[in-house]
């Protein structure tokens, strides 16, 4: 059998959890059934992971809209000497650009990947963001139509997808899992919290600071990685709360799981978020965790709280109220950590290839 072209339109292949499940799916498809193509805009951040095995190319433009034509120039490279082909394409704006070409090429089977809780994200933006709103709710009921398929990353984004438009959809958990990894679980004060994510406004560092203000600085100290546009914020409201001394703003670090053992709990207080890799990281190396009700992956990532906590999204007193229990008493999140960590086969990386590839091959009727 001749190898199916994947194709993958990956506009910014950051560091973070979309560019690690990418990785990841490269790294455990099959490559004696598929040849692997990676179109990106400006860097890939991960090319010496995939250089190996993928070919990869970095456009030198900025904008989704503006790479149209150059997009079609590898597509067309790609796949005149081959009949089987699969364009895949991640965050809704590149989406809609794929289907714009979409009825061009016979050859060319369209995936949508999507890992927006797009309802959670109308709740986020403010009123002067209502053209985004409706951008979104177009490319979505309009656009997302012409794929042959949309492969969203849970259950909870796929129902929000068929809601909005009756193309055909399905959810695949990201790889994010590999190993479990043991670890000393005796917690001493003060507690060593984590938080990990872009430092951008819909992460809720600014919730995560609020919270702990009012929490006596010798029962905890908080350390933040990563990088973004909102870091002078964040220290400036670090510095507003006296908090220099517990809360601490490390960087973006390659190695975060490194981070996540030496850590007593790990939190994330984004507003929306699609699936937070972070969070399996955490549970496979036994580290607690609450996080936000945001309405993507987390509640079938911890069963509703089964494995974790959750608290109410936004709302920095619902999570000051959470970490001071667990200083309290730390060892019913640590039963529910162990829990989930015996129960995270289902977002193994190979599990999610395999899925993955039979939706290839169903794509192209190949049994």
């Amino acid at each position: 059998m001749k190898k199916i072209n994947l194709i993958f339109f990956i506009p910014r292949f950051i560091l973070g959890g979309e560019g690690k499940s990418i990785t990841s799916l490269c790294k455990n498809i099959n490559k004696n059934n598929f040849k692997i193509t990676i179109i990106c805009l400006n860097k890939c951040h991960y090319k010496r992971e995939l250089n190996k095995f993928c070919k990869i190319y970095e456009l030198p433009i900025q904008r989704t809209l503006f790479a149209q034509n150059e997009v079609k120039k590898i597509i067309k490279k790609i796949i005149e000497n081959n009949k089987k082909n699969i364009f895949i394409s991640s965050i809704f704006y590149s989406n809609a650009l794929t289907s714009i070409f979409q009825k061009k090429y016979k050859n060319l089977k369209f995936l949508f990947m999507e890992r927006t809780a797009f309802k959670e994200l109308y709740g986020y933006f403010g009123i002067y963001d209502f053209i985004k709103k409706i951008i979104i709710k177009i490319i979505i009921k309009f656009f997302y139509k012409k794929a042959d398929i949309v492969v969203a990353n849970s259950k909870r984004v796929a129902n929000e997808i068929k809601n909005f438009s009756k193309v055909k959809t399905t959810y695949i958990y990201p790889g994010s899992f590999y190993k479990i990894i043991h670890k000393k679980k005796k917690i001493k004060k003060p507690i060593k919290i984590i938080s990990i994510g872009r430092l951008g406004e819909e992460k809720g560092f600014d919730v995560l600071i609020n919270s702990v203000k009012n929490i006596s600085q010798d029962k905890y100290k908080l350390s933040i990685i990563g990088s973004g546009n909102q870091k002078n914020n964040i220290f400036n409201l670090i510095k507003k709360n006296n908090l220099e001394k517990s809360v601490k703003l490390l960087g973006r670090k390659n190695n975060v799981m490194k981070y996540i053992k030496k850590s007593d709990l790990l939190i994330n207080p984004s507003y929306f978020e699609g699936f937070p890799n972070v969070v399996i990281e955490a549970l496979s190396c036994g580290t607690p965790v609450i996080c936000s009700k945001s309405h993507g992956g987390i509640y079938e990532i911890l069963k509703n709280q089964k494995y974790g906590d959750l608290f109410e999204n936004g709302n920095s007193k619902s999570l000051e109220n959470k970490i001071k229990k667990f200083i309290n008493n730390p060892s019913k999140l640590i039963k529910k950590s162990n829990k989930g960590q015996m129960d995270l086969q289902r977002f193994s990386q190979k599990l999610s290839a395999k899925k993955y590839e039979n939706i290839f091959f169903k794509l192209w009727k190949i049994h």
